[in-house]
């Protein structure tokens, strides 16, 4: 057959649209082929093996040492200072003389103090003696009768040696004698003797003394309270003098010193105070005062913690101290206490609510400050010598959980298993399983841990990638048509 020119050109086009159609649709389907094999690809299985060893729980939070020595000094009694004996940075021990004010307006004090005292003293013995009155009294005069006693016995002398005479009258101590008869029977005259009368002595008036003491009770009573506050006032005197020199309460280094020689301090109620670096949540506020004392000795250091992992902290946990300055300085710690109150501004608006807890700090701490920051760790929780494997290889919560342990064989069963202590990454296994049991993990097909071996969105990105490769075939087939198409065209062309 004869074939014109113009008819070779276009059969000679459509030959080469044919094969770039045949090589677009073979590339096209080498793409497609390559993403489907390697969706189709199956995920290899990860196990994980029940070890024996120790399972830890524990509990993290941050916070700042402080000392509980530390302490800041200041005078009770004020005044100008007279001296200053120490500077920054010095050693000092507790007893230390510090700084002295002026002594004469306190000396003064004490000396009227004690004036008092001596005349309260000297009331209050006189009050006690009382008041004494003194009054002489005439005792009553005594009756005297020996004259009549003589007479009587005058009488009783006549009547014995008489003869049938009587007794002579006993009157006024005297007597008569009678005439003596002669032996005519007449009376003889006699001559009557006449004594006279001793006069009568008048006795002294006797008299005696009477001493009556009256105590005041209510005057005794005033002057004891007088004494008592004579008391009180030299005490406070002498207790003002004494704070007029400042003396270290604790050892420590002299951290600070707010006046010189000269100057003007006040007085302070309390003293020197001993109550250490107070801390408000895990911040830690250094003391002030004429001069601050700082002590490393018994370090402590107080730490956040969320709410849910304060419910787990325990007085005398173990725990673990790092210095977030030096991550390689490491100590041991033990839980002194746990607040039972927020933090101050925790809890408020969308702010997670934390609990304080202050831990003391064992070993060399001589080297450490106050103001340090720090992380904690606490120990909640321990096994030791227990079955152990990671907690990714059980679904579950609580006490009870579940896994597949995965035979030699590969076939597998589905095993109740009662854990105990949940660490950080393992969890102690009580009952369900064996020591070299192997447990079935997570399905991953790749290293990263991700499900099929890739990341999240790679296997969209490998569908696009696929579908591309089916669009550009697509488009290189539609353009080998279209050429063909045009090619097609032409020929009619040519023909006509």
């Amino acid at each position: 057959m004869k074939v014109f020119p113009r008819r070779r050109g276009a059969v000679l086009v459509n030959s080469a649209l044919g094969v770039a159609l045949l090589g677009a649709a073979a590339l096209a389907y080498t793409v497609l082929d390559d993403g489907s094999g390697t969706t189709a690809a199956k995920a290899p299985v990860r196990t994980a093996t029940v070890t024996k060893g120790t399972v830890l729980a524990t509990v993290s939070g941050t916070g700042t040492l402080a000392s509980p020595t530390d302490a800041a000094q200041d005078f009770t009694t004020g005044g100008r200072l007279t001296a200053v004996k120490v500077a920054v940075g010095d050693q000092v021990t507790k007893g230390q003389v510090l700084a002295t004010v002026d002594t004469t307006a306190a000396q003064q004090q004490v000396d009227a103090a004690q004036a008092a005292l001596n005349t309260a003293s000297v009331n209050l013995t006189k009050a006690r003696a009382g008041v004494t009155t003194t009054t002489v009294q005439q005792l009553p005069a005594k009756a005297n009768g020996s004259s009549g006693s003589s007479g009587s016995s005058g009488g009783g002398t006549g009547g014995a040696n008489g003869t049938g005479g009587t007794g002579s009258r006993g009157a006024g101590g005297s007597s008569a004698s009678a005439p003596a008869a002669d032996p005519s029977g007449q009376t003889a005259p006699s001559a009557q003797a006449t004594v006279p009368a001793a006069p009568v002595a008048v006795p002294e008036p006797q008299t005696t003394t009477i001493s009556t003491t009256k105590v005041d009770e209510a005057a005794v009573a005033q002057a004891e309270q007088q004494l008592a506050t004579a008391q009180t006032n030299l005490s406070n005197a002498q207790t003002a003098l004494a704070g007029t020199t400042l003396t270290a309460s604790v050892d420590g280094t002299v951290a600070s010193v707010a006046a010189k020689a000269g100057d003007t301090v006040g007085a302070t109620g309390g003293g020197s105070s001993t109550g250490g670096t107070k801390s408000t949540g895990s911040s830690a506020t250094a003391p002030s005062g004429f001069i601050v004392l700082t002590n490393p000795t018994g370090m402590q250091v107080t730490a956040n913690f969320s709410e849910l992992d304060s419910l787990k902290l325990k007085k005398g946990e173990a725990a673990t101290v790092t210095l977030n300055a030096q991550s390689d300085s490491r100590f041991n710690a033990s839980v002194l206490s746990v607040s039972p109150l927020p933090v101050s501004g925790s809890g408020g608006g969308a702010a997670a609510v934390q609990y304080s807890a202050t831990l003391q700090i064992s070993g060399d701490t001589s080297k450490l400050r106050t103001g340090l920051s720090a992380t904690v760790s606490v120990v909640t929780g321990e096994a030791d010598n227990a079955l152990s494997l990671p907690t990714s290889a059980l679904s579950g919560t609580g006490s009870s959980r579940t896994a597949t342990v995965v035979h030699q064989d590969g076939t597998t069963d589905r095993v109740t298993v009662e854990v105990g202590v949940e660490g950080d990454t393992t969890v102690q296994v009580l009952t369900g399983l064996n020591e070299g049991d192997k447990v079935e993990l997570a399905s991953t097909s790749g290293s990263n841990g991700f499900p099929n071996g890739s990341f999240p969105g790679a296997n969209g990105g490998q569908g696009g990638r696929n579908g591309g490769g089916a669009g550009a075939g697509a488009g290189v087939a539609g353009i080998g048509g279209g050429a063909a198409a045009g090619g097609a065209g032409a020929a009619r062309g040519g023909g006509r």
